[in-house]
């Protein structure tokens, strides 16, 4: 198997990888128990962070599944991959059954939001992009342009600067939260 057969190409591993997951229940304290060399053992934990384990468990199956068929994997390779796919889609069940979560219902969920066509009002979208595509929509209606519809070019980078201080400190936040 040579390198070239090993590479792993980015527009079909990706959306393996980047797949949103659905939390619900945040706030909700879990506790997971197990036996440890004799000990008793408890990690208190949240929902969310089990549908974090049992995504990236199935992800990493299905990775390693497709690994399998993209290198042509064959004999004791094969078999340890798929073996350890399988093993990893085990557990996943486990954990799935016992907070009553469904992978398969999530992914889907989330390809039917995706299908959805984006719509041009995104709060998140940059705010000339959004004047452009506002002014379009009045042009093609052939609506009269009435002057106080639009804002002058000094408010419209106020409030472009504003909403990217808006999804800095968001963006600074959300990796707070997955840092702790």
């Amino acid at each position: 198997m040579s390198n070239e057969n090993r590479s792993l190409p980015r527009e079909k591993f990706e959306p393996v990888a980047v797949q949103p997951i659905e939390l619900d229940a945040l706030g909700t304290e879990l506790t997971i128990c197990f036996q440890d060399l004799g000990t008793p053992r408890e990690i208190s934990t949240c929902y969310g962070d089990i549908c974090k384990i049992v995504n990236v468990l199935r992800d990493y199956a299905r990775i390693l599944r497709m690994v399998c068929e993209e290198w042509d994997l064959r004999g004791y390779h094969r078999a340890a991959y798929e073996l350890h796919a399988d093993k990893l889609e085990e557990i996943s069940k486990k954990y799935q059954t016992g907070i009553g979560y469904d992978y398969d219902k999530a992914v889907e969920k989330c390809r039917k939001n995706r299908a959805r066509t984006q719509r041009d009002s995104d709060v998140g979208g940059e705010a000339m992009a959004m004047a452009y595509l506002m002014a379009q929509r009045t042009a093609q209606s052939g609506e009269e342009i009435i002057e106080k519809d639009f804002i002058t070019p000094e408010q419209l980078a106020e409030r472009a600067l504003a909403a990217e201080r808006q999804q800095a400190a968001a963006s600074r936040k959300r990796r707070r939260q997955e840092s702790s």
